[in-house]
């Protein structure tokens, strides 16, 4: 899963090369992008960024796959990749080629939170893609082959997915942990639910949905903020604004108790294993305090799990724990494999890790390394323009301080250790855990019985629902 995290000062636009600078007292600091809303409510972000002749284009709108309706399950994500399948000005095979034409890239996708659709296009090239890109949400055909067509490659990529146990292991736990809530269903649909899909309602979703006030476009790169607000409203301007009903999700209810998920594939020989419970919405005060803490835990491969799970006993190559948060809500979930002999020890050790991170035992070394890491990861991870550009637009979708970028290493670097044992206590389970793990039923149901009442799935019906 991927997900947006960001938020960035908003005010007038200064010019940048590059867009992150360095301020007197050490740090980084990047310029607030310039910020337009256009008469028909679309919120225009621009970063200018002058380095590179090249122009990110990044818009969001604010619907994913959580929007999907009741046995419509992978709507969003249909429509998203419909996108990219022509308009009724461009046939499929003409827009591809005018995109590859200037050498540049359009990608349409979806989240739970979002649609997507990402640009590249040289500085030169930019009134190209902004004119393809405006085709493609103003104009899509939405043609009856290429529809059927999607179906089949969606239905395929859900088929071929049963081969990749940690796949499977991602969607069953979201799936296991959440039941019926809007984020617990798979972001492409069951394969159940594609089939009966019509282009009818691709085209009602696109109606309701991908509307300007609805939408945030980020631009980042070569072009200044004053011709860029002018070409955007050149291409964007006739969009139509429409009524909206408020995106809101209902609270998720947490799990209480522990309850096991054991998804039957026989042939396996090591086991995936995920589990954990509910964790928090990416807009909580908690969220810098919370990745500390997880940093800690299990976010580095210096983390306690890795320690003591990999390196000192070898129950694994791989192990990590992470925050999932999203919109309304999230996940919290430690993610591993092991040998299927070895997965009740697996799950064992690493809750013996929480429960220190939970007791508040930290050593200030531990501590200090963590919050090191994320404040120097930082710049490196938004340094590129794609990356700055997904970064500015979370502003607008999760509702983050305006100074989020400037103040992100201070903040993290002044997490104490009473935030990281009040957030571990607050989101980091122990007890009430939604465990799922991926592997021979015949072997490992008795072994987990311990942790919990044990459902028995086959591998093609784990995604639920539940």
């Amino acid at each position: 899963m991927v997900l947006l995290a960001a938020a960035v000062a908003t005010g007038p636009a200064r010019s940048a090369s590059p867009a992150a600078e360095a301020p007197a007292a050490g740090g980084f600091r990047v310029p607030p992008p310039a910020r337009t809303i256009l008469k028909n409510g679309l919120t225009l972000l621009v970063l200018e960024r002058h380095a590179v002749p090249l122009v990110e284009i990044e818009l969001l709108i604010k619907a994913g796959s959580a929007a999907d309706p009741a046995g419509k399950e992978g709507l969003a994500s249909l429509t998203a990749r419909m996108l990219k399948r022509g308009t009724r000005t461009r046939p499929a095979q003409q827009f591809a080629q005018e995109v590859e034409f200037v050498g540049g890239t359009l990608e349409s996708s979806a989240t739970r939170d979002a649609t997507l659709v990402q640009g590249e296009f040289a500085s030169r090239d930019v009134e190209v893609g902004l004119n393809l890109l405006a085709d493609m949400v103003q104009n899509p055909a939405f043609g009856e082959e290429d529809l059927s067509r999607e179906k089949r490659l969606v239905l395929a990529d859900l088929a071929s997915g049963l081969d990749d146990p940690a796949e499977v292991a991602d969607d069953a736990y979201m799936a296991w942990l959440l039941g019926a809530h809007p984020y617990g269903r798979p972001v492409a649909g069951y394969t159940r639910s594609v089939p009966g899909l019509t282009r009818g309602d691709v085209a009602a979703y696109a109606e309701a949905r991908l509307v300007p006030n609805n939408a945030i476009l980020a631009i980042v790169g070569d072009l200044g903020a004053a011709q860029a607000a002018q070409r955007v409203d050149k291409y964007f301007g006739a969009w139509k604004r429409r009524a909206l009903v408020e995106a809101k999700l209902p609270d998720p209810a947490p799990v209480r108790g522990r309850k096991v998920l054991l998804v039957d594939k026989p042939d396996a020989t090591q086991s995936q294993i995920r589990f954990g419970n509910l964790g928090m919405r990416r807009g909580d005060p908690d969220y810098l305090p919370a990745l500390v803490a997880n940093t800690v835990l299990g976010g580095g491969f210096t983390s306690w799990l890795v320690d003591e799970v990999r390196v000192k006993r070898g129950l694994t190559y791989g192990i990590r724990s992470r925050f999932d948060a999203l919109r309304f809500a999230g996940a919290f979930v430690v993610s591993t494999f092991s040998r299927n002999a070895s997965v009740g020890e697996t799950i064992k050790v690493s809750l013996d890790q929480i429960r220190r991170l939970r007791a508040g035992q930290v050593p200030a070394e531990d501590l200090d390394k963590a919050r090191n890491y994320r404040a120097g990861q930082y710049p490196l991870r938004i340094e590129a323009p794609d990356a700055l550009a997904a970064e500015i637009v979370g502003v607008e979708l999760y509702g983050l301080e305006p100074d989020y970028i400037n103040q992100y290493q201070k903040r993290v670097r002044g997490v104490g250790l009473d935030a990281v044992k009040r957030v571990a206590a607050r989101y980091v389970p122990l007890d009430d855990l939604a465990i799922v793990v991926i592997g021979p039923a015949s072997q490992l149901k008795e072994s987990l019985a311990p942790l919990g009442p044990v459902t028995v799935r086959p591998i093609d019906a784990a995604t639920g629902p539940y």
